[in-house]
């Protein structure tokens, strides 16, 4: 800081300093304290949301397990939580089970909606289980290339073994049987356990080692 002859010097520039910048410090002050209590807030809401998500994906699962004369107040509190907890864990893992009524209904195409749903919500965790379902359910529909167009976008680790063995599975039905033994040597090498039953089959029927 300048050195001040007097403590009259001094005080003028601090006044001066202040007149020149004090609306800055104040509202910088004021956005300081509203980001902390705003962060409680938002924790705090935060954990609300994420206690009402879990009671009503505990009341929806309730109403699963009690038989298929519940599904309908299953569908009822799933869509509850896709409307009002869209970017909940619980949210993606309800529409999953939407996913897997309405291919137990043969409604692939809403099974279908379903699972772009969870993707396009990119929850990390289930996103890539609904990218593999999405891959496999449009090779049910022969809709190959777009089977193996999912398949590519699958990038978690933990799930790219199946993603490669449904484009495996779409290449080998258009008739691509080269294509498909590559991809099913390299699902075998991104798998981490044993392969899956049908990569294991698919690599027997090409000759190649498990």
């Amino acid at each position: 800081m300048a050195q001040y002859e007097t403590e009259e010097q001094q005080v003028e520039a601090i006044k001066t300093f202040w007149k020149e910048n004090g609306k800055a410090i104040i509202l910088g002050a004021v956005i300081g304290f509203g980001g902390i209590f705003g962060w409680d807030y938002y924790k705090d809401h935060k954990v609300e949301q994420a206690e009402l998500a879990s009671a009503h994906y505990a009341e929806a699962v309730d109403s699963i397990v009690a038989g298929s004369d519940e599904q309908p107040q299953f569908t009822e509190k799933a869509e509850t939580l896709k409307q009002d907890f869209s970017d909940s864990s619980y949210a993606a893992l309800a529409v999953l089970k939407l996913a897997e009524i309405e291919v137990s209904k043969d409604n692939l195409d809403g099974a279908a909606e379903h699972l772009r749903w969870v993707v396009d919500q990119g929850n990390k965790t289930f996103a890539p289980v609904a990218q593999v379902r999405l891959a496999r359910i449009l090779l049910a529909q022969d809709k190959y290339d777009a089977a193996i167009s999912e398949a590519d976008s699958v990038k978690s680790k933990a799930y790219v073994s199946g993603a490669l063995l449904v484009k495996g599975e779409a290449q080998l039905a258009k008739g691509d049987r080269e294509a498909a033994k590559n991809t099913f040597i390299q699902a075998r090498d991104a798998s981490k356990t044993s392969p899956h039953p049908m990569l294991a089959l698919r690599l027997s029927e090409f000759g190649i080692e498990k």
